[in-house]
């Protein structure tokens, strides 16, 4: 008996050094990042780009990154991903159909499921040629409702189809303030 009160207390000693370390927002971007990506996409001008039926293309992407274990309740929070280009075209960051970033939450064991899925998505910062990266800075609003959630980033063409890879992970969602 005495055996397992120590591991009971020891267990809950090593899950609350877990969750005060993934609460760092290290992870996650600096003021300095955002203000790169909102500076890239208040461009005026819109060059003009050929015509492609992307029907006819292969959509194929590679992420690097990872899902935060803690975000903010009700909060936009950023997350930092890489995209490798696996398509067979250059992906537009622009214009009619440009390549984005999207997101989903979905309800993880008993949680409730989210009420929303606003379609918030994030623009790629530049136009990704075949086999380049590109590092983009994603917008992600989590749930009002604090609990575990499972977390989905998924890139599309927007008009045209999601990429159907998705970036996931499971990630507490808890008042911040």
């Amino acid at each position: 008996m005495k055996k397992n009160k120590i591991f009971i207390t020891m267990l809950s000693i090593i899950l609350v050094l877990l969750f005060i370390t993934s609460c760092s927002r290290e992870t996650l971007v600096s003021p300095e990042e955002t203000k790169v990506v909102e500076e890239k996409t208040k461009e005026e001008v819109e060059p003009e780009r050929p015509s492609i039926d992307y029907s006819k293309e292969t959509h194929d992407i590679k992420y690097d990154g990872y899902i935060p274990t803690f975000l903010c309740a009700g909060e936009v929070n950023l997350i930092k991903i890489t995209l490798k280009n696996k398509s067979s075209f250059t992906w537009p960051s622009s214009g009619k159909s440009p390549v984005r970033v999207g997101y989903h939450w979905f309800p993880k064991g008993n949680q409730p499921e989210p009420s929303w899925d606003d379609g918030g998505r994030t623009l790629i910062p530049e136009d990704v040629a075949p086999d380049e990266s590109v590092e983009v800075i994603v917008k992600v609003k989590a749930p009002e409702n604090i609990g575990w959630y499972i977390l989905q980033i998924e890139a599309l063409q927007e008009g045209v189809t999601w990429f159907q890879k998705v970036i996931e992970g499971s990630t507490y969602v808890d008042k911040c303030k």
